[in-house]
């Protein structure tokens, strides 16, 4: 008897990895200072400058930063920016910029010829496990298909700063792809393989504002409360609590960098009591309180404490 195909013609089911690219900014500034002693974010940069004279520093290798190069730095990487031979203060940061955006030619020519360098930069996360790669800087030599893109991207933001259309969002969607592929298959191996773990830490990334117990999570795990917790801190290196918390921090810095959500609204969303609950952990993994990190956070960074 024939068979009647109403789909996929293979008996195979087929297991494809789940990830979900979300952009918080794609930019096009000016800058003629950028020193920063430490920059640490949880989420993934890229990095292209027309110009040369950045400098970035990672584990006492620098970067310098040629044209045709774009630098993909992974989530949670401390380092150092500078531009030319400028001294890095030893408190705070000193960045001096603004966007291409409404600069016309002359203004532009006359920022170059002071020293100021064009720099396009990305923000953007892919979900877990992928944005739990090593950190690290990856230089890429620009090919063909890739500095087209680029170029696509510097023209279309020197006109729009706030509304991307399809075909730009495709552009900057196959730029990521092709870095990310670019990396090589090794940095894609987690040392995370038991799929128990993989499921909560997914179900905690995915449900931030919901309240976890350690019950509830090793439910879920089909185990019992306390070996789940000892395996959970096994593989991840850290209780299930502080890895949550850490987690809600996390998406609160993206919140209070990439939204114009209140300070309340972020506490809600990920999943704290109160603002006065969300201030004090804050602050206490940070070191800084939300209302700093709302309005410097770009500059400070990302700095967990254990």
């Amino acid at each position: 008897m024939e068979k009647i195909y109403t789909g996929d013609p293979s008996e195979i089911i087929q297991s494809f990895p789940n990830f979900h690219l979300e952009m918080h900014c794609c930019r096009y500034w000016w800058i003629k200072n950028w020193e920063h002693k430490k920059l640490s974010f949880p989420f993934w940069r890229i990095y292209n400058n027309v110009q040369k004279g950045g400098f970035m520093e990672y584990k006492q290798q620098i970067y310098e930063m040629e044209p045709d190069t774009l630098y993909l730095i992974a989530p949670n990487t401390d380092y150092s920016s500078r531009l030319y031979n400028h001294t890095i203060p030893e408190e705070g940061y000193r960045l001096t910029g603004g966007r291409i955006s409404g600069t016309d030619g002359k203004q532009l020519d006359e920022l170059r010829k002071n020293g100021a360098v064009e720099h396009l930069f990305l923000h953007f996360t892919l979900g877990y496990p992928y944005d739990n790669v090593s950190p690290g800087i990856y230089p890429f030599r620009m090919n063909k298909h890739l500095e087209d893109k680029i170029i696509r991207l510097r023209r279309y933001l020197t006109k729009n700063v706030a509304q991307f259309n399809f075909t730009i969002v495709l552009t900057i969607q196959s730029l990521i792809c092709e870095l990310l592929f670019l990396m090589g298959e090794e940095k894609w191996k987690y040392p995370i393989r038991d799929v128990r773990i993989a499921k909560v830490i997914s179900h905690i990334e995915n449900n931030i504002d919901k309240d976890f117990t350690n019950e509830l999570l090793a439910n879920m795990a089909n185990m019992a409360t306390n070996a789940f917790s000892r395996l959970f801190k096994e593989y991840v290196g850290e209780t299930l609590q502080n890895f949550i918390k850490k987690k809600r921090i996390q998406q609160a810095c993206l919140f209070l960098l990439h939204s114009n959500q209140s300070i309340d609204e972020i506490a809600e969303k990920t999943g704290f009591a109160n603002r006065y609950h969300f201030t004090r952990i804050f602050s206490r993994i940070t070191g800084y309180t939300p209302a700093k990190y709302k309005k410097e956070g770009v500059f400070l960074g990302f700095h967990p404490r254990s």
